[in-house]
């Protein structure tokens, strides 16, 4: 389930029009910056019922109509990820690195990407963007449906050339999943509130943002390191 997800991510991310950068360091432009905002979009908890089989796959479609209620994301989670601004500072060796307010990033009008956040008409750079979102996710199995609970972060950094939006960087800093619960029958928003209890992954969660953070600021500081020598 980690690896589908991270993969339809980025696969997102390139069909928004974006690209990837080369021979550039986040490093370098944070050192050119006045000030670099991150911007935190946290969603809740939603069902993820994987109704029908993915293209090609050989794992049937669970069939489940996807309910619409949601569990708001608890603040635990939010008081972890706004943790980010000093990590980042701290990693990247500066002090410019501040939270930014996601509710004032332009959207975009039209288009199949209408609604997502418009970054190239926002005109900063870099941009930190940290997407946060919860699934009660339903998958078929051997013993039937198979329920569990998860919470996942995505940073994409992003920079401008000649006006238009290009990635810098990105990672899955964190995919957090439960234990699962096997059902034979489509389960509702009660029952997942009844099984997944919304706080129970805020530890293996913050160890994950913590370790993929890491693991992020330390990749491009080696980069920028190389490219000083």
């Amino acid at each position: 389930m980690k690896n589908f997800t991270k993969t339809f991510v980025v696969l997102l991310t390139v069909c928004f029009g974006t690209y990837l950068a080369s021979g550039q360091t986040i490093k370098e432009k944070i050192d050119a910056a006045q000030t670099v905002k991150v911007y935190f979009n946290n969603g809740p908890i939603a069902h993820s019922p994987n109704t029908n089989p993915a293209p090609g796959s050989s794992i049937p479609g669970t069939g489940c109509d996807k309910f619409g209620e949601t569990t708001p994301l608890p603040q635990e989670y939010i008081d972890i990820l706004n943790g980010l601004v000093d990590m980042f500072n701290e990693g990247f060796q500066t002090t410019k690195i501040v939270a930014g307010d996601f509710s004032s990033v332009p959207k975009k009008a039209t288009g199949i990407t209408a609604g997502e956040p418009d970054w190239a008409e926002l005109g900063e750079e870099p941009i930190f963007y940290v997407n946060t979102w919860g699934l009660y996710s339903v998958k078929m199995g051997n013993e039937g449906k198979v329920n569990a609970m998860a919470v996942q972060s995505y940073l994409t950094v992003y920079g401008l050339k000649k006006g238009k939006i290009k990635i810098l960087g990105q990672k899955m800093i964190a995919s957090a999943w439960t234990d699962v619960v096997n059902t034979q029958k489509c389960d509702d928003h009660a029952h997942f509130v009844e099984h997944f209890s919304a706080t129970m992954l805020v530890d293996p969660f913050k160890e994950e943002i913590i370790a993929g953070t890491k693991e992020f600021i330390a990749k491009d500081m080696k980069k920028y390191e190389k490219s000083k020598k």
